[in-house]
This record gives structure tokens, C-alpha cells and sequence, in this order.
């Protein structure tokens, strides 16, 4: 540096000097030239012998390194090799504590047995998780058989609970190295990385949920592998198209899909990063020396590996489930009778080998397509009549109620009858029935015949009620005539077929559709669910379906009715569905269903959650007062909702200063901050307010991905003011000694609060009391210990 500047000032110099100066100066420079072209003399030795050259010395030096071996340097940041020791001792010490059924274990574990068995189950969260459970239980030689039924419940000796607690547990560990290397991605210090991965690392709630067979430790591993590769990505602006940026373009794709195929809570981490990508290639367009060309690349990759690469891995998982779950199971009766007949076993053992197209004599059974309320049901009717008034004073016909029966039963079965014939049996040949034709449907035990007046509906009034008719002889005529209405005909044929065909009952009096409501009776239905016909013909609630099916053999009514109550069929061939219309059905049960509302003693709602208003018990053992709660630091909680808002006024405070014309912050700085507040204030609220649109139970686990984001965010706080408060001479020392507090008053609480996070200690009643820091918190004491 010094010789550069001598140069600098001797060309500077020489421009003021005149002109004998200046031929002088050319002379040496001459001389000096002519100098350095002779042989230069060589050095001696003290005892006289020659000095070898630089030349000679080079020539050494190069064989020297011919002759090394080959190599390899790195750098270790000891700093994080030991927050990635902490974590990992953390996260898997005591793991296989308790061997007992902990919380939402008794689902997940049940979903990695059905896997293993590869039965059939439905949850309405993508299987990524769930398989890496099963994946973990099938290498230790586990077969999916499970004896437990409620939380707290020990599990058998044969159950590896270690193991299956250890894929969440080893990438929840992975967390707290990568929060550190995303600091760092940040541009904030080294101390503040360590800070950030402290705040991780000694998070209750963060460990508590990574010690078990739970979702959220790998759905919070594949979120900040998302963020760190995303921001990784943007680091190689300047190599662009390289194979890092490749790379790190892909991971990033492939990282949020896996997020999102956990939970989907995680498609607002791809939200954010697809915003933000969105926006770099946005101000990309504005760089007036990047080619066309140049751009189009950059969106095609972009394309790709966002969009065209998740949207095919995500395909990829949910064909990996449905490849392994070929068995029907417990929850198969919530998709479609096709679904459930492509099933082995279950509904396939029934419609195998049944009539194809419904005739007039056939004997079905029909179900909704759509389930009001998340509930599948038959069309059912029994022996028991509407009430003559209901509680709002209204009156009925005092008709045989028909309804929707949730549970299989032979009073869901029903005989297809021509309008012009008494007879109730097939025609050799069978006559299907088409699109447009008019039947009656005739309740196969107790005979009678499906009915609908001008009398409103008992539960939602503005729709007709619907009966089974019972002639009284009154001024009250039968009308019991149906028009079949083939939806699906275009694709499926013209003609009634079982299961395939999608069909409307019209009624033909008042030209009102068959329709269940999903709304439930009063005890006289026996809490059954209610069948209306709505004058709103175009509506999913009027679709049905047949799905069993077989034909009337007797004349005789009795004998009618013994069949119905005996007959089992014969599975002749499977029925095939393809991939894809397996996966839409799934894919629309599982985003379209309603999640069941539950009430439950540590539910929460969303504006409890920052300042963690409640705890969540997980685990109590039945033997002592020790136990297992989520709860998260109090020192970290709060410290990362107040940085939130903070970071938040502070960028008000510099947007409304720039406004007046004072600039606190360089272009190059002022642009990073607003990054970072897009990133992390932006991926919190976006991660946040959504729960505040939801109507099912929810939990204090949900709010976790936002604690992740707070901490970030109370790290590029603190990062943010050290940095500025060298400006003055006083605050840099205040915002050390702050943050040194801040530091113990952390691990304080940590370690004050870690009885509830290993539940291996055995607390005394008044031990329990003084850890109650605030009055809505709620742990248990056995009554006698």
C-alpha cells in the first residue's frame, strides 16, 4: 500500500517540476533501466561461497511443491462446530425418555405403523414427516405394531421409541448452526450469530418439540435450510449461472417444498422467498447493461427451479404415499366410494365384482360426493316418523324421516323402481338406467317409497323436507318421482354406472334437488344428519353416488328384506384408479376439508402467543408430579415480539427521516435494512396473522416458525444498534453490557424451566407453585404424591 501511494505522489510530483528536473528524472530512469538489464552479481555467503538467487530459490520452491502430497485446507469456525455440539447434546440427551406416549405422539406414531403396514389414513397435513417416522422405523427392524391408545400410555418393549424420536430430534439439533450461517448471510457480526444461536439453542419450546415424534423440529430444519439457501443464492449475484448458484437455486426450491410438504404451514416460508425473488428480478429489469438474453435466462431458472422443480417434488411425495398406502383403513371412508374401492381389502371386498350399470331392480346404496361438514354419510331412513310440531313451532307431516347416516347400515339400502311397474326385480336382460329417466326409490326394509312436498325441512326451513311416504289418507298425495341427472356423462357415458357416475335427484314436482345439508337432527333424529331437496340444483351437496350395488332376485318383500340384511358379495376383479385422479381427490380433501373444532383445556388462540400466555402440558408421569410442558424462555419470547415491533418503529423512524431529507444510513446500508425487515419482519407477520382466519383448535406449537423469525429479528436489532452506536461515545459499551444481561437472564430461565423440558425430575407441590411466573400458566400436581 505504501509503495502504490509513493507512485501516486511521484507522478503527481513530476507534473509540477520543470522541465531540466523532469529530463533528469528521465535520465536515472534511464540508467535505473539499463541497471536492472545487466547480470546481476551474485551475493556472497560470510564464509564466501555464493548466495543463490531468487531465481534459484523459485526454481527450489516449485519442486518442493511438485514433490508434496496432495491436500486439502480448511477453515473450522470453532464458535459453531460448538453450538452444533451443545445443540445436538441438548436435543438427544435422554431421548428415549419417557417411553411413554408424549402429546401428539399417539397420532404420529400411529401414521408411521400405518405406513409400515401400509394401510390407508388420512390427515389433512402433506406425508413428508410422517414417512420420514415410518422411514426411521422401518430401518430399526420396527413392523407397525402398535398397543397403545391414549397420551401417557407406555409403549411396548418391541417399539422403538429412540429411534423414531431421532430424525426430528437430529434436525432440530441442525437448526442452531444454521440460524448462526444465516446471521452471518445477514452481514451481521460473528457475536451476533452466536447470540442468535443461543437464543435457539436455549429456547424451551424449541427443544421440547424437537425431542419427540412431532412435525415442527423438521418442518423449522427445512425452513431455515430455505432462508440460508435462499440467501446464499443472492450472495452469487456475481457469479451468475455458475454451478454454487445452480446449486443453491435449487436447494432453495427444493428446501421450501419440503417445508410445505410437512406442514403446510410452510407454504408462507416459499411465499416469502417467491416475493422476494419476485422483487430481485423486478429491479433486474431496470439494469440497463443486462442483455434481453440475460434476463430471459434468469427467468427461465427462476421458473425452474421455483416453480417447475418443488411443484414436481411435491408430486413426488404424495406418489410415494399413495404407493405405499394400498390397503384400506380406518379413515377411507372420508374419500370417495372410487377411492375406497381401489383400496385391497375394506370396500373392495364389497364392490368387486358388482353390476357395473344400476338398473331398474337394482338394490344401491348412495353417499354424498361432497361431505358437508367433513362428514361421509349413506342415505338412510328408518322406522320412526317427523315429530307434529318442532321446537320452533312449525309442524311436519308426521312422515318417516329420512336422513344421513354416518355408519354403514342396512337401512341405507334402497331398490331402484320403475315408475310403470309394481315389479321390483331386474328384467333379463337388466335395462340400465340413463340420463333423464324417471324412477322411485323404494327403502328397502321397510318399503316405502322416497317422498317430497311442499312442507318445510326441519332444520333449514328454506328447504323442502324430504320423507319416506306414509299414505294416512288424507289430502296429502304421494310424490315420489325422481329424474336421474348423469353429471359426468360427457366423460363416463350417458348410461347409470356404480361409483364412476355422478348423479342429481330431481324432484319432479317441484324440480328441487336431493341434497344433504350436513346439519345435524335434534334427538328424535337421533342426531342423524339432515336430507333436504334445495331449489339450488347446481351445488356440490347434490351430487351422489352409488356405491354398493347388486340386483333384486325376489319377488316376495320379505325375502327382499332378508337379502338386504344377508347378502355379501363376491370380489371378482380390483377396481383401478390412476395416480392422478387419486391425488386431486386427496389433494381437495385434505385443503378443502374443515378441520374438526374440539374443545380442549390448553388450546389457545393467536393473541396469546407472543407473549406465551399459556403452556401446553405434553406428558405427566403417573408416579410422581414430574411432567412435560411446552413452554418456551420468557426472556426469549418477549425480548423477540418487542424486537419485532422495534425493528418495525425503527423503519418508520428512518423512512420518516429520509422523507424530511436527513439520510442516517448510506444508500447500500438503508437497502439492507429494508431486506432484512422484508425477510424477517415480513416472514413473521406472514407466518402469524393467517391463524387469526382459522376456526379450528389451535396450539401453542403453531406459533414456533414465528419464533424463529423474532429471534432473527432481535438479533439484527441488537447487530443493527452496536453498529450505530458508535456514533456516540457512551452507547456502545451500554448495548454490551445490556446484551451480557439479556445472556444470563436466558440461560436463567433455560435452566430454571428445564424440569418441564426433560420432565425427569420429580417436583414437589411447592417447587411446581414457585415456577407458576405468571398466573395463566398451568402445570399439574398429583393430588397425592
Amino acid at each position: 500500500m505504501m509503495e502504490e501511494q509513493t507512485t501516486v505522489e511521484g507522478s503527481i510530483a513530476n507534473q509540477h517540476k520543470p522541465e531540466s528536473d523532469a529530463a533528469l528524472d528521465r535520465t536515472s530512469l534511464t540508467e535505473s533501466t539499463l541497471d536492472r538489464s545487466l547480470p546481476t552479481p551474485q551475493r556472497l555467503e560470510g564464509d564466501g561461497s555464493p548466495r543463490p538467487s531468487s531465481l534459484d530459490e523459485g526454481r527450489r520452491e516449485e519442486s518442493s511443491q511438485r514433490s508434496r502430497p496432495f491436500s486439502i485446507q480448511f477453515e473450522v469456525d470453532v464458535v459453531q462446530l460448538l453450538l452444533v455440539i451443545l445443540s445436538v447434546a441438548t436435543r438427544l440427551w435422554r431421548l428415549g425418555f419417557p417411553r411413554a406416549v408424549v402429546f401428539d405422539e399417539l397420532h404420529f406414531a400411529k401414521y408411521a405403523s400405518l405406513y409400515l403396514q401400509r394401510i390407508f389414513f388420512f390427515d389433512s397435513h402433506p406425508p413428508l414427516g410422517k414417512m420420514l417416522l415410518a422411514l426411521a422405523g422401518g430401518y430399526s427392524g420396527f413392523e407397525g405394531d402398535i398397543n397403545f391408545d391414549r397420551i401417557g400410555a407406555e409403549f411396548s418393549p418391541q417399539f422403538p421409541v429412540y429411534q423414531l424420536r431421532l430424525p426430528p430430534a437430529v434436525m432440530g439439533s441442525l437448526v442452531v448452526p444454521l440460524i448462526y450461517q444465516i446471521c452471518v448471510e445477514l452481514k451481521m457480526s460473528r457475536w451476533s450469530a452466536l447470540l442468535a444461536g443461543m437464543f435457539v439453542l436455549l429456547d424451551n419450546a424449541l427443544l421440547v418439540q424437537s425431542r419427540f415424534m412431532l412435525m415442527e423440529g423438521m418442518l423449522l430444519f427445512f425452513m431455515c435450510l430455505t432462508i440460508y439457501s435462499f440467501l446464499k443464492f443472492r450472495s452469487l449475484t456475481h457469479r451468475e449461472f455458475s454451478v454454487p448458484w445452480f446449486f443453491w437455486l435449487f436447494l432453495t426450491g427444493i428446501s421450501f417444498t419440503c417445508t410445505l410438504s410437512v406442514k403446510y404451514v410452510g407454504v408462507f416460508t416459499a411465499i416469502v422467498v417467491l416475493l422476494l425473488c419476485a422483487k430481485d428480478f423486478w429491479f433486474m429489469l431496470t439494469d440497463n447493461y443486462r442483455s434481453d438474453f440475460n434476463l430471459i435466462k434468469h427467468l427461465i431458472a427462476r421458473l425452474t427451479f421455483l416453480i417447475g422443480v418443488p411443484v414436481t417434488f411435491y408430486i413426488l411425495v404424495f406418489y410415494i404415499h399413495l404407493s405405499i398406502l394400498i390397503k384400506a383403513g380406518p379413515h377411507d371412508n372420508i374419500m370417495t366410494s372410487a377411492f375406497q374401492a381401489s383400496l385391497e381389502g375394506g370396500l373392495a371386498a364389497l364392490t368387486k365384482g358388482q353390476p357395473l350399470h344400476v338398473s331398474f331392480g337394482s338394490q344401491i346404496t348412495l353417499r354424498p360426493t361432497y361431505h358437508t361438514g367433513g362428514k361421509p354419510c349413506w342415505l338412510h331412513s328408518h322406522a320412526h316418523v317427523y315429530p307434529l310440531r318442532y321446537s320452533d313451532g312449525r309442524g311436519s307431516s308426521h312422515q318417516q324421516q329420512v336422513t344421513c347416516y354416518v355408519f354403514k347400515d342396512i337401512n341405507n339400502w334402497w331398490i331402484v323402481k320403475h315408475p310403470d311397474s309394481d315389479s321390483m326385480v331386474v328384467d333379463d336382460p337388466p335395462k340400465p338406467i340413463e340420463h333423464g329417466d324417471l324412477i322411485q326409490l323404494v327403502h328397502g326394509i321397510t318399503s316405502r317409497a322416497l317422498n317430497s312436498h311442499d312442507v318445510a325441512a326441519p332444520i333449514t326451513p328454506q328447504n323442502q323436507e324430504v320423507t319416506c311416504y306414509i299414505d294416512y289418507n288424507v289430502t296429502m298425495p304421494a310424490q315420489n318421482l325422481w329424474r336421474v341427472e348423469v353429471i359426468n356423462r360427457d366423460t363416463d357415458g350417458h348410461k347409470w354406472q356404480t361409483i364412476k357416475s355422478h348423479i342429481r335427484l330431481v324432484h319432479v314436482n317441484t324440480s328441487q334437488a336431493l341434497k344433504s345439508t350436513g346439519k345435524q337432527l335434534p334427538e328424535w333424529g337421533f342426531h342423524q344428519l339432515e336430507i333436504s331437496t334445495d331449489r339450488i340444483i347446481n351445488q356440490e351437496a347434490t351430487v351422489w353416488n352409488v356405491e354398493e350395488h347388486r340386483f333384486t332376485k325376489s319377488v316376495e318383500k320379505d325375502q327382499q328384506a332378508r337379502e338386504i340384511a344377508q347378502s355379501e358379495m363376491i370380489p371378482l376383479e380390483p377396481t383401478h384408479l390412476s395416480f392422478w385422479t387419486k391425488f386431486t381427490e386427496l389433494q381437495l380433501k385434505m385443503l378443502m376439508g374443515k378441520a374438526e373444532e374440539m374443545e380442549h383445556k390448553y388450546s389457545t388462540e393467536p393473541i396469546e402467543w407472543p407473549f406465551m400466555d399459556k403452556n401446553v402440558a405434553y406428558w405427566m408421569s403417573p408416579n410422581s408430579n414430574a411432567q412435560i410442558h411446552l413452554l418456551g424462555n420468557p426472556v426469549i419470547w418477549y425480548l423477540g415480539t418487542l424486537s419485532v415491533f422495534g425493528y418495525s418503529a425503527l423503519l418508520v423512524f428512518y423512512l420518516l427521516r429520509r422523507r424530511r431529507g436527513w439520510f442516517d444510513l448510506t444508500t447500500g446500508e438503508w437497502n439492507h435494512f429494508v431486506f432484512i425487515a422484508e425477510l424477517l419482519i415480513g416472514g413473521y407477520f406472514l407466518h402469524y396473522l393467517p391463524f387469526f382466519l382459522t376456526d379450528s383448535t389451535l396450539f401453542l406449537h403453531s406459533y414456533l416458525p414465528c419464533v424463529i423469525f423474532k429471534i432473527l429479528a432481535a438479533t439484527a436489532l441488537i447487530d443493527h444498534l452496536y453498529v450505530v452506536s458508535h456514533r456516540f461515545p457512551v452507547l456502545p459499551s451500554t448495548v454490551k453490557y445490556v446484551t451480557v444481561g439479556i445472556i444470563l437472564c436466558t440461560i436463567y430461565s433455560f435452566y430454571k424451566l428445564s424440569v418441564f423440558t426433560y420432565g425427569g425430575t420429580a417436583l414437589t407441590p411447592q417447587q411446581i407453585t414457585d415456577l407458576m411466573w405468571r398466573e395463566s400458566w398451568d402445570f399439574l400436581i398429583h393430588v397425592r404424591v
